[in-house]
């Protein structure tokens, strides 16, 4: 399972089990499920890994609060130097290579 700092999506990477393959219905419960405790699956990454996975990624600030994760080539893009996660607010603060900042409530 995969999710973000940056968006609300909950993504399956993939399962390839040699045997007991789970049936659909059990993953999407498991997609669902992560979906309702996002902010707590946030939470606990950051307290254990103590990163957002975002740093050397490239995003785009299309508003003040948002970001959106770009490939290197999209106008405006700018590379993330690093991503702090605060759980007790649900917010996120981004510093960009060029020495700016970006605050995004989740």
């Amino acid at each position: 399972m995969k999710f973000s700092y940056v968006s609300d999506a909950v993504e399956l990477i993939s399962i390839a089990p040699a045997k007991n393959i789970p049936l659909q219905r059990v993953v999407n419960r498991l997609l669902s499920d992560i979906q309702k405790r996002l902010p707590d699956c946030r939470r606990s990454w950051w307290m254990v890994r103590r990163t957002t996975c975002l740093a050397n990624q490239w995003a785009v600030v299309p508003e003040r609060g948002r970001i959106e994760l770009v490939s290197e080539t999209a106008p405006n893009a700018k590379q993330i130097s690093e991503a702090q996660y605060a759980p007790e607010s649900e917010s996120l603060h981004v510093a960009f290579r060029d020495g700016t900042t970006a605050q995004v409530k989740l």
